[in-house]
């Protein structure tokens, strides 16, 4: 569990963790530099909750420290602001243990939106974790490489894997301050299998201190997808290939959303660079254009306004 200034929900993700139904959980949370008393927090758990703390460096960093400190031989991943449903961790160890062919087991999650107030209300039950009988969301299970290209389908705090995938690819990409586990999912599916449960096990939480509400310059999941592209190419293990319209069409969005993102809440010179990459995949389509035009013209006036 990374956790970085993430007092207010700490206790609740530490709880949804402990109260598993499975016995035997070691639970590690790396605090990444916090300032709030979030560490002191997780502490208040005794020897129930190991915590280890390090100078901020993202969550990739924090994510491989706590892998490296796990004893287990399945981890799992849960973000501190986030938390699990009841039955997920029982429920995954017995799929991977029933299936030794399978590297990742993971599943859907729900987005959890807050009040407006700002509060959240506590999380419905979801009771189809407590069943033994595995159904698959069967797109999004096996070879998943070319499900990755169109969509990071594995969302992580979903996620288990087994120990033995990290000893075979390596660990978390440090230099990307997000989009990390896209990048080890692309990876990972170059050698294991994925399986999809048909199961909600984690409810993801936003709110406005998330990591992905926060404007980058990087667009790292755009960064991500073409160096996959580039090492692996349109093909996945299974002999399953890719569309490259399709892809084109993904390459579009992920560089116009990104655009789209910092016109609104960020920076126009990155805004106008992605509206730009944006349309070398699909010249022709006028709204990218006036997009450009608009950045093009703030970046003129923050120019301006900063002149002497």
């Amino acid at each position: 569990m990374p956790a970085y200034n993430a007092r207010p929900f700490v206790e609740e993700a530490i709880r949804s963790v402990l109260t598993q139904d499975y016995p035997n959980i070691e639970l590690v949370v790396i605090d990444d530099g916090s300032s709030d008393g979030t560490p002191e927090l997780a502490e208040q758990y005794g020897h129930r909750v190991k915590v280890l703390r390090q100078q901020n460096a993202g969550p990739a960093a924090a994510r491989n420290r706590g892998i490296a400190a796990a004893s287990g031989e399945f981890i799992a991943f849960l973000d501190a602001d986030d938390v699990w449903l009841p039955g997920k961790v029982a429920l995954q160890v017995q799929y991977l243990q029933d299936h030794p062919d399978v590297g990742v087991v993971f599943g859907a999650f729900v987005r959890w939106h807050c009040q407006p107030d700002g509060t959240f209300s506590a999380p419905l039950s979801a009771s189809n974790t407590t069943c033994k009988e595995f159904s698959l969301v069967a797109e999004h299970s096996g070879w998943v490489y070319t499900a990755l290209l169109f969509d990071n389908v594995i969302h992580i705090i979903t996620a288990m894997i087994r120990r033995t995938v990290v000893e075979e690819v390596g660990n978390m990409n440090e230099s990307l301050s997000t989009g990390e586990d896209y990048e080890f999912w692309l990876r990972v599916s170059q050698q294991f299998r994925a399986d999809k449960l048909a199961r909600t096990l984690a409810y993801y939480r936003m709110h406005a201190a998330s990591i992905t509400q926060v404007p980058r310059k990087e667009n790292n999941e755009y960064k991500v997808l073409l160096q996959a592209i580039a090492a692996y190419g349109l093909k996945g293990p299974d002999g399953v290939a890719a569309s490259k319209s399709s892809l084109r069409s993904r390459l579009f969005d992920l560089c116009f959303s990104h655009g789209y993102f910092h016109i609104r809440n960020g920076d126009p010179k990155v805004a106008q660079e992605a509206f730009s990459a944006a349309l070398k995949y699909s010249p022709l389509k006028p709204k990218v254009w006036v997009y450009w035009l608009f950045a093009a013209v703030k970046c003129t006036q923050a120019e301006r306004g900063t002149r002497p």
